[in-house]
């Protein structure tokens, strides 16, 4: 199929507890590919590119999730709402919206609702090698 459209309606909001280690419960809806990191349904046969996947996540007030690291892959996290903290590498960075972080491979980062209302985020992962596209579903999804 040359297209794949889903919207938020298409996908379960799925609780995640305490992501990457971090603190307390934030959403993910899956809206394009996989992340078998996380215990979220997902679709891995849509990108034909090296992307792994595309979602939406939101952080409800003090969550936030926790130090990880990237290696032969590249994260973007844009903030959609809210207002965020990112560190990576050690270095702080205030994310309001319309602000976009690409987390390089090599690099480690955390990401924190810092604000006073949910925090809503877009999340997009690529590899650099095919061998490490993430095309299989966790069992039971």
């Amino acid at each position: 199929m040359a297209y794949v459209i889903r919207g938020r309606k298409d996908v379960v909001n799925f609780p995640v507890e305490d992501c990457h280690d971090g603190e307390g419960t934030i959403y993910v809806r899956q809206l394009l590919g996989y992340e078998p990191l996380l215990p979220v349904p997902g679709n891995p046969k849509d990108f034909d590119s090296l992307i792994n996947f595309m979602h939406e996540t939101t952080l409800p007030v003090g969550t936030k999730i926790g130090l990880h690291s990237h290696e032969g892959n590249e994260e973007i996290y844009y903030v959609v709402e809210g207002k965020g903290e990112m560190i990576v590498d050690g270095e702080i960075f205030v994310m309001d919206p319309g602000t976009a972080c690409l987390t390089k491979s090599g690099s480690k980062h955390t990401f924190s609702n810092i604000g006073d209302t949910e925090l809503k985020i877009i999340v997009i992962e690529a590899v650099f090698d095919k061998k490490d596209k993430k095309d299989q579903p966790v069992a039971g999804h």
